[in-house]
């Protein structure tokens, strides 16, 4: 007996359920929505690459740096301050007690 003599409804193409599905169809099915998801979905992040790391290491040795020369700018600017107010007092007392000896 040929397919000739297979009725309509024993033909693979009407059939309404298929067979089961491949064992490759079944793990692409799992496999893409865990790729597009990324690392461990929203619970996980992905591991950081090590030259990121470097890069970002080296970056904030960086700024530290900045940060403490900019301190100790700072902290100069702040001794040349209080020199010069001190100064500024001293001219004064000394203009206080001219103005006192000429009133006299």
């Amino acid at each position: 007996m040929g397919r000739d003599h297979l009725p309509a409804a024993g033909s693979g193409t009407a059939r309404i359920r298929p067979g089961r599905p491949s064992p490759i169809v079944v793990s692409l099915l799992l496999a893409i929505p865990l790729g597009l998801a990324g690392c461990g979905h929203a619970t996980v992040p992905c591991p950081t690459p090590t030259t990121e790391l470097d890069r970002l290491r080296a970056e904030t040795e960086e700024k530290r740096q900045d940060t403490e020369k900019a301190q100790t700018e700072e902290e100069a600017w702040g001794a040349r301050r209080e020199a010069a107010e001190q100064r500024v007092r001293d001219i004064q007392a000394r203009n206080d007690s001219l103005a006192d000896a000429r009133r006299r």
